[in-house]
């Protein structure tokens, strides 16, 4: 990853997921109907859609990293890893500049939103 970027780290753990609703919405909807339709796309596709966006907004400002760690070389040793086999928090976790910021859901709009207040900032 280049320093001076922005950094988002996605961590992931596929095998982890519980069946409960991460999105926050308190079961008002079922996921995998019309109302997801990233119901069937992989998180680490979302990630690169993710890049995508985020460099759209805020072009060469900040780089974007999937990382499953159950099949990341460098998995074992990090400390999402940990979180994520303990259940603590769920699927995947959402890192800006290092610094735990979302969990349960990769979100793009509050993802964008994050990155832009972090930007504004420096």
């Amino acid at each position: 990853m280049t320093p001076n970027k922005l950094q988002v780290v996605i961590y992931d753990a596929p095998t982890t997921r519980s069946g409960s609703c991460a999105c926050g919405c308190s079961g008002h909807h079922r996921h995998g109907e019309a109302d997801d339709p990233l119901a069937g796309v992989s998180l680490e596709m979302q990630a690169k859609a993710l890049a995508l966006t985020l460099d759209a907004a805020f072009p060469g400002q900040v780089e974007v990293e999937y990382i499953n760690v159950l099949h990341d070389p460098r998995g074992p040793s990090l400390p999402q890893a940990a979180l994520l086999g303990s259940m603590a928090y769920p699927s995947p976790l959402v890192y800006i500049n290092g610094r735990g910021r979302f969990a349960g859901a990769l979100i793009p709009e509050r993802i964008r939103e994050e990155v832009g207040k972090i930007l504004e900032g420096h």
